[in-house]
């Protein structure tokens, strides 16, 4: 038996329909089977119950069942000849006539096309009793209708032809025990070759196969002392329920693979002891045809629980592995805003984990599909595929082609086509179920929000755009009348300062100058925020000395805050230096200190420039209304506002660009600040010696006292 599995290499192998297969391998695998259908048969008479000399378990009926199940019904021709001989020439041998051994073989034959041509119409794919369907197509193809015909005519060729008349409840006692034990092979020994033959269904655990071991040979310890006993009695004739909890964690913990191992374990130590006449089953108080069908049922029963058992859980383990890879794909695709980018990682995720083939179409402008991801499939089965999906109008559908079972599926958002997916499962000959088809729909949805969040990104990325080009050509049209604005206003000021006109014209003459001035700064501001949005704040540098730059900006502002009645006390280090753009700071500055006017009108400012450790430090403090702390970072975003537009005017873009312009720096800013209490803005710079630079004259010939500013 084990050199019929590992000889080539797996009966996975075996029933492969491969297109290069050549008539000698075909007989070699035949030539194998007949074999192995011999050895199984002579290993079938160590369970023989004299004097009825029938096998209580019949093992080539398993052996057939799995090989013709794993073969290409083509092939199949073939592996009957090699049944039909096996059966043919071995009956002669244990002392029967040739046409008995010609009728048995026509039933073994018969009782194999029954059993595998039935289990194969109601199932698809690779049988791994993995799921609960599979159990119960064995149980009714292999178990129950399959039989039949070999019992028929095999107990037929004994009443007909053999050497002794069979009275009719001979017969039916010879019928039962002949279907039993053909049924019994074939729930025993087919689900042990299926199973170990075929991929696993769950990923395989660690350690799995040193706790199978662990777990057959402690099942074959206690089914040794429970069905071997030579004389139970009393409550000893339950000791068989022992090997119930081995057998169910068997087929809990390790699959069916491990259920279909415990059945067969149990089942040869309960059939051995039994035609030993030891154990429960062997000393019971009934005829021998009674005590065989006794400890076949009690195996049927047994081996098909735990199968199903298995199953079950398989199938539960599969759907939570369904769902789980679905969250995960959910998750890969919220990972990005490109979905080509994340479509071909969900394709690795789920083949070939769930199916073995993955496409997934995205709908251009005009109207074509384009593949974003495709795996496992061929472009022909691509291109059938992608044919089907412009003919789908349903949100899914189930379809059977070259390829194998499929499932399409709509990626669509209220109703509008966005591409379509196809799942697919290669060699089953069954439509998919529906499992698969609400799968391939909650996939569907989740590419369809990608798809469709893409299309919004691209959509806001493109009203961002003309918004940006909106705010830079307008700035640059504004820009124009103000400048000649400007000169015009220029021009008249001498004349007004001559005494040409009256005091009362020259003050109106300097208020609209400081509109056309302020009007000039929130142009450029916009300007501004039309080159940070594209990317782009040049800076011309050049060295400059903090303090001096601090003094221009408050004499340019001498009018405004006199207005406003803030005193501006200065605490200015001396060569606090470094390689800045003179422009970009004056107009940072200049919004710290328009900030300082605006929300704390009539109260003094203060400003401080210090360095320490190669960082320029300026800190602009005002006593104002401050700031809430939840505020502090918001107030440096752009168009953000601490306080209401209706009471305090502005743009807000001031802190937004006064930001841009020190990190462009290489800076950092930060405000602190409660309300009520005022605010404090620290400008740090990253500050360096200048020996090209000389400076001039200072003010201030010695550093200020201690304490003079707070720190």
């Amino acid at each position: 038996m084990h050199t019929f599995i590992s000889g080539d290499d797996s009966m996975v192998e075996m029933g492969r329909d491969r297109a290069g297969e050549s008539r000698a391998e075909v007989w070699g695998r035949a030539l194998l089977l007949f074999a192995a259908f011999c050895g199984l048969k002579a290993l079938s008479a160590f369970f023989v119950f004299p004097p009825l000399e029938s096998a209580s378990v019949w093992l080539p009926s398993g052996l057939t069942l799995a090989v013709f199940l794993r073969a290409a019904p083509r092939r199949w021709p073939v592996y009957l000849a090699a049944v039909f001989a096996a059966e043919a020439m071995l009956v002669p041998l244990y002392g029967d006539p040739w046409d008995m051994a010609l009728l048995w073989g026509l039933g073994n034959c018969l009782r194999t096309v029954v059993g595998a041509g039935l289990m194969r119409r109601w199932l698809d794919g690779p049988v791994t009793f993995s799921r609960p369907r599979e159990v119960v197509a064995l149980l009714l193809a292999g178990g129950l209708l399959g039989p039949l015909p070999s019992a028929t005519l095999g107990m037929g060729a004994v009443a007909l032809l053999g050497p002794e008349p069979l009275s009719s409840g001979d017969f039916w006692r010879g019928w039962v025990g002949w279907y039993l034990s053909d049924g019994l092979g074939a729930v025993l020994f087919a689900p042990l070759l299926l199973t170990w033959s075929a991929p696993r269904p769950v990923p395989r655990r660690q350690l799995e196969g040193v706790e199978l071991v662990g777990m057959m040979m402690l099942l074959a310890l206690v089914a040794h002392l429970a069905f071997g006993l030579p004389e139970p009695r009393g409550i000893l004739m339950s000791l068989p329920y022992l090997c119930l909890p081995f057998v169910l964690g068997a087929a809990l913990r390790l699959g069916p693979r491990g259920a279909a191992t415990a059945a067969m374990v149990l089942g040869t130590f309960a059939v051995w002891h039994t035609a030993a006449r030891r154990g429960p089953f062997g000393v019971m108080d009934a005829t021998l045809p009674e005590r065989v069908i006794s400890v076949q049922l009690f195996l049927a029963v047994a081996a098909l629980s735990t199968l199903i058992l298995a199953a079950m859980a398989c199938d539960r383990r599969r759907v939570e592995r369904q769902q789980r890879l679905l969250a995960e794909s959910g998750a890969v695709l919220a990972e990005s805003l490109e979905p080509r980018e994340t479509l071909p990682r969900v394709a690795r995720l789920l083949v070939p984990e769930l199916f073995s083939g993955f496409a997934v179409w995205l709908l251009e402008e005009d109207g074509r599909l384009v593949p974003a991801a495709r795996l496992g499939l061929s472009e022909e089965a691509e291109g059938r595929l992608r044919e089907d999906i412009l003919q789908l109008s349903e949100p899914s559908r189930r379809r059977l082609g070259p390829e194998g079972a499929s499932v399409l599926a709509r990626i669509q958002h209220q109703g509008r086509l966005l591409g379509g997916l196809a799942l697919v499962r290669a060699g089953h000959t069954h439509v998919a179920r529906s499992r698969a088809m609400a799968f391939a729909e909650d996939l569907a949805h989740h590419c369809a929000l990608a798809v469709e969040n893409a299309h919004l990104l691209g959509q806001f990325q493109s009203a961002i755009q003309v918004r940006d080009e909106f705010i830079t050509v307008a700035a640059h049209e504004l820009r124009t009348p103000v400048t000649a604005l400007k000169l015009q206003l220029q021009n008249l000021q001498r004349p007004l300062r001559q005494g040409a006109a009256g005091e009362s014209v020259l003050a109106r003459f300097q208020a609209v100058s400081r509109q056309v001035s302020r009007l000039g700064r929130l142009v450029e501001g916009l300007l501004d925020v039309g080159r940070l949005n594209t990317g782009r704040l040049p800076l011309e540098r050049e060295p400059v000395e903090l303090g001096s730059l601090v003094q221009d900006v408050v004499e340019r502002f001498s009018e405004e805050l006199g207005r406003a009645g803030c005193e501006v006390v200065l605490s200015l280090q001396p060569h606090v230096t470094g390689m800045w753009d003179r422009e970009r700071l004056e107009q940072a500055l200049g919004h710290l200190l328009g900030n300082a006017v605006k929300f704390g009108g009539g109260r003094p400012i203060r400003l401080q420039v210090s360095q320490w450790d190669g960082t320029a430090r300026l800190v602009v403090e005002d006593q104002g209304i401050g700031v809430t702390p939840e505020a502090l970072e918001r107030i440096f975003g752009r168009f953000e506002r601490a306080v209401p537009s209706r009471e305090y005017g502005g743009l807000g873009l001031g802190l937004f660009l006064t930001r841009r312009i020190v990190e462009a720096h290489g800076g950092t800013i930060h405000a602190t600040s409660q309300p009520g209490e005022g605010a404090t803005f620290v400008l740090e710079l990253p500050a360096s010696p200048l020996g090209t630079y000389v400076p001039g004259p200072s003010p201030w010939p010695h550093p200020p006292p201690a304490g003079s500013y707070p720190a």
